[in-house]
């Protein structure tokens, strides 16, 4: 099971309810993963008035878009783990995730964040066994991209 635990049903569904519904900021946002491939994860969010940060203008708050490219960040160091290091069973494996923080998030603003529909990208470019460093972008449903952002997260307990 762990040479394939990325493709693994239960491993996706698992995750899948972790990040949609257990996490409840992710929740909140209405975050969707849409690719489990560790080089090429993407979740996305659609618009809704709560997400506003300027209403008169129709725009996506800073905030939203920093919260959803590190969400991003933090979805593509677990699928890159599991691809490199698989643990033994599906809940080590997403346990994995709670051992895991954001220690460096950066994030530029590009355009305003106009659109129905958003997704995120991430490519992790360097997986140590302390620390990740990963590139995010986020994108509307045009392919206008919005933002990008660069994170280091902090692996704890990874042997």
């Amino acid at each position: 099971m762990t040479q394939n635990i990325i493709n693994n049903p239960e491993f996706q569904g698992m995750l899948k309810m972790v990040i949609e519904e257990k996490i409840p900021f992710c929740h909140l946002l209405g975050m969707k993963l849409d690719s489990f491939d560790p080089d090429a994860p993407r979740l996305s969010i659609g618009m809704r008035d709560e997400l506003l940060g300027n209403f008169a203008q129709g725009m996506l708050h800073g905030g939203v878009i920093a919260s959803v490219l590190d969400s991003v960040a933090g979805f593509a160091i677990l699928l890159k783990m599991a691809q490199q290091s698989p643990q033994d069973d599906v809940l080590s494996q997403i346990k994995e995730f709670g051992k895991m923080s954001t220690i460096d998030l950066r994030i530029d603003y590009l355009q305003p964040g106009r659109g129905k529909h958003f997704v995120a990208t991430a490519e992790v470019t360097r997986l140590g066994k302390r620390v990740a460093n990963v590139l995010m972008d986020l994108r509307n449903e045009k392919g206008d991209r919005i933002a990008t952002g660069a994170a280091a997260f902090m692996l704890h307990g990874r042997a």
